[in-house]
C-alpha cells in the first residue's frame, strides 16, 4: 500500500501531460476518478495515483511515456507547488521549496537538496510501486527535476551534469533516446541530480516580473510619502500578499519592498496605531480563507503556501483568528 496522498491539482496535471502526449482516452481518467453524483475529492490516495499511471501505460504504446510526458509538463501541472515555484527569487530557493512541499504536503517523494563548492544535487527516495509503473513514475520525477532549472529560468540549454537513477536500464532504443536528452545513468546507489554549482543561483524569471510589478504598485501609491492614514495599511497589506510565497514575509523583506528603513516604517506603523506583526497575521488570515475558498487544496498545501513549516501550527494560528479549525471554514 502506498500511504500517502495526493492532491486533485497533480491528478489533473498528469492527466493533462497525458492527453497532450496523446494517450487514447486520458481525458476520461479524469471522469472515473471520482464517483458518480459524488463533490469531487481534493485528495487522492497513493495508490490511486498509481492507478492513473498504470492507465497510461496500458494506453500508449510507448515505453518511455512518463519521460515524454514530462517534457512537455509545465509548472501548472504541479499545483500549488508550481504556483510558488515560479515566484521564488533563485533556482536554488525553489528546489529548497520543493524539497519542503514533499515534506509537509507530499509524503510520495522524500526530496534532499545539498549544495557544495562544485555541485547543487537533488537526491530523491520515492515511495513508488513496482514494475513498469514504478520506471514510467521515476523517469517522470527524475526528468522534471532535471528540467527545472531550465524551466524556471527560461534557458532551455541548462542540463544537469548527471542523473542517477536506482532503477535497471531500459531497452537500449530506450536508453538512447533518454540519453539524447539527458545524461542519465542507470543501476546507481541512489536516485540523484546533479548540476553546477552556479545553476542553483540562477534568478528566475516569472519571479523577477513579480517584483517588477510589485514595485511599480509600490511607486504609484507614492508609500513613502504616504501619512498615518489607513491608506498605509492598505498598501502595504497589498504588498505582503504579493510575498506571501511559501516563505511567511518578515519585516527586513518588507523593508526592502517599500525602500524605508526598518526603524522609519516600524514607526510609521505606530503613527497609524498597528504593528507589522499585525499586518501580517492579517492577511495571512484573509490568504488562508481565500485559499480555503477554493475548495481543493487540502490544509498542508495552504500550510505550505503560507510559509508555515507545519500542518499544527497553521491549524493553531487559524484557530486563533476565528476561534474555529480551519476544517470548520471549508465546511
Amino acid at each position: 500500500m502506498l500511504n500517502y496522498t495526493v492532491s486533485a491539482d497533480l491528478i489533473d496535471g498528469v492527466i493533462d501531460c497525458a492527453k497532450r502526449c496523446g494517450v487514447p482516452r486520458a481525458a476520461a481518467l479524469r471522469r472515473t476518478s471520482t464517483d458518480r453524483g459524488k463533490a469531487a475529492p481534493t485528495r487522492f490516495s497513493g495508490q490511486h495515483l498509481a492507478w492513473v499511471w498504470e492507465r497510461i501505460n496500458r494506453q500508449s504504446d510507448d515505453p518511455l511515456i512518463g519521460f515524454h510526458m514530462a517534457l512537455i509538463a509545465e509548472p501548472k501541472s504541479f499545483g500549488a507547488l508550481g504556483q510558488v515555484l515560479l515566484r521564488c527569487a533563485t533556482v536554488h530557493e525553489a528546489f529548497r521549496q520543493a524539497a519542503r512541499y514533499a515534506t509537509l504536503v507530499y509524503q510520495g517523494a522524500h526530496l534532499k537538496v545539498s549544495r557544495d563548492a562544485e555541485s547543487l544535487k537533488v537526491f530523491v527516495a520515492p515511495d513508488i510501486p513496482g514494475g513498469q509503473v514504478g520506471f514510467t513514475l521515476m523517469i517522470w520525477l527524475l526528468t522534471n527535476i532535471a528540467l527545472l532549472p531550465g524551466r524556471l529560468a527560461l534557458a532551455d540549454t541548462i542540463v544537469p551534469k548527471l542523473v542517477r537513477c536506482k532503477l535497471p536500464a531500459p531497452q537500449p532504443a530506450a536508453l538512447r533516446t533518454l540519453r539524447e536528452r539527458l545524461p542519465f545513468q542507470f543501476d546507481a546507489a541512489v536516485n540523484q541530480i546533479e548540476f553546477d554549482r552556479a545553476v542553483g543561483d540562477l534568478r528566475v524569471a516569472s519571479a523577477d516580473q513579480a517584483l517588477h510589478e510589485l514595485l511599480a504598485q509600490v511607486m504609484e501609491q507614492q508609500l513613502t510619502n504616504l501619512g498615518p492614514s489607513g491608506e498605509l495599511d492598505r498598501g502595504l497589506k497589498l504588498i505582503l500578499r504579493g510575498m506571501i510565497n511559501g516563505t511567511m514575509p518578515t519585516l527586513a523583506a518588507l523593508s526592502a519592498h517599500t525602500g524605508l528603513s526598518t526603524r522609519t516604517l516600524q514607526r510609521r506603523l505606530r503613527e497609524t496605531g498597528t504593528s507589522f506583526a499585525h499586518l501580517l497575521q492579517e492577511v495571512l488570515r484573509e490568504k488562508a480563507d481565500e485559499l480555503i475558498s477554493r475548495g481543493t487544496l487540502s490544509q498542508g498545501e495552504i500550510a505550505f503556501m503560507l510559509g508555515y513549516s507545519e500542518v499544527s501550527a497553521f491549524s493553531r494560528a487559524y484557530r486563533s483568528w476565528t476561534g474555529r479549525p480551519p476544517g470548520a471554514a471549508k465546511a
